[in-house]
Formats: structure tokens, sequence, C-alpha cells
């Protein structure tokens, strides 16, 4: 799938494609890059993050920060190892020379998601990397620093948060919305799954915001995003057991 994709409102609290694409897409977030990581486990506490809460050989989506403008060239190289990236792309109304147009832009300013194990994430961000300079852990300020590297643990993101996600933002619908916690009414603890619409598939939680019921899809350590309003009528409840909450 190809890699470039909402009325801009607040940004999430932590914070560039469709799924498996070639090409990034990419809401503000504030920066908490971690240093870069030396080598896996006990070699990296000095100057990384520990990676321990991730099995080995296990897929989960990384969420790394490019410096300097660099998340095209970051997708670039990580995608010459075959690995799955996505950078999502928002669609904001915009006046240019006296007229109002869509455009795009980056939803997650900087950030590149990336659908690898934990030995792979380690390929981009240790010297002699060549990514090593300009690609960082995008580190979770939610989680407890952790005592061997006084460091917060990287974002990662489980395979189907990821798919509503990506469902969402790839809809290019100039409501979505990508904001904090504190700004969602969650209506219960319970998810739901879309089941028509233009976002059918997407699995999250009812909330109420900018004056209309949404799904909200968490991402872990970053914030919310949320879909245009969606009818009760097109959405049904779902088992917890059903759910990879990550």
């Amino acid at each position: 799938m190809n890699n470039e994709s909402k009325k801009h409102t607040p940004a999430l609290p932590n914070a560039d494609t469709r799924r498996g694409g070639k090409n990034p897409s990419s809401a503000g977030l504030t920066s908490c890059t971690s240093p870069e990581v030396q080598s896996h486990q006990t070699e990296n506490s000095h100057t990384g993050v520990s990676l321990d809460c991730v099995p080995s050989g296990k897929k989960v989506w990384y969420v790394f920060r490019a410096t300097y403008g660099r998340t095209a060239l970051a997708c670039v190289e990580i995608q010459k190892k075959g690995i799955e990236t996505y950078i999502p792309m928002t669609v904001v109304k915009k006046e240019i020379n006296g007229k109002k147009k869509l455009v795009q832009q980056p939803l997650l300013p900087n950030l590149v998601f990336a659908y690898m194990t934990c030995e792979q994430s380690l390929e981009f961000v240790k010297e002699p990397a060549k990514t090593a300079g300009f690609l960082k852990y995008y580190t979770d300020k939610t989680k407890p620093i952790e005592p061997d590297t006084q460091l917060n643990p990287p974002i990662t993101i489980p395979d189907d948060r990821m798919k509503s996600f990506i469902n969402v933002v790839e809809t290019k619908n100039e409501h979505i919305l990508a904001t904090s916690k504190e700004r969602c009414h969650f209506k219960s603890g319970d998810y739901f799954k879309v089941v028509c619409g233009d976002f059918k598939g997407v699995v999250g939680q009812v909330v109420r915001a900018a004056g209309q019921q949404r799904i909200a899809v968490e991402l872990n350590g970053i914030g919310y995003v949320l879909t245009a309003y969606i009818p009760s009528d097109f959405m049904e409840k779902i088992e917890d057991d059903l759910i990879e909450l990550g």
C-alpha cells in the first residue's frame, strides 16, 4: 500500500502513510526523543532504552522520531530491509490565493511507524546504522522511567490497534480529530467496532468530542485519533477478549 495520507484540531499530547506504502505520509506533538540505542538489553543501558517488554521475534509497530525533516529518508532506509512503514497524513482546509482548498499535511510531524521486531528496530537506532544520527525511538512518557536506563520505554503499538488507526486516517476525512484524553468524554470503557460507513472496521471506544459522537482509537503514549461522527446504528459492541490492547 502506498504511504502518503481533517480539519485540524488540538494536537495530540505527545506527538508521518497507508500501511505498507512506499511514500511517507504524516498533527503536532511534543518531543520525547531518547538517545541512540547502542545494543540490546545490558549493552544499551547506558545510552539507550530497554526493550525487554517486547518478546524476541514478535513484530509490533515501533514509533520513531526523525530529526531535521528526514521522515521520507527514514522510510526509504527502513523499507530497503523489506519492513513496512507508515506516515499518516491529514486533510485540512487552507486559503490559497484567496480560495479555500483541501490540502494534505502531516498528522504527526516527524514520526515514523514501522512494523518490526525488537531486534530489527535496533538496526536503525544504533551505530553504525546510516539512520542512527537522525532516527530515535519515540518514548512513552505515560510509563515509568526504567531503572536500568533512566529513560521511558519506547512506544510500541499492536498490529490490530494500528490497523484501526490507519483505517481512520485513510478515509481522508477533514473532520478526523487528533487529540488528548482530556478532550474526550468517554461514554463507557467498552470497545465498539464500526460495521458500516467510511470508517467500517475501526475498533475503539465511543466518545463525545467537538459536539459529536465518535470512535476514539488510542495510540499508546501518543494520544487519540477520532473518527468523524458515527451514528449508534453504525457500530456494535465487541467482547473484551477480542481486543488487542497492547
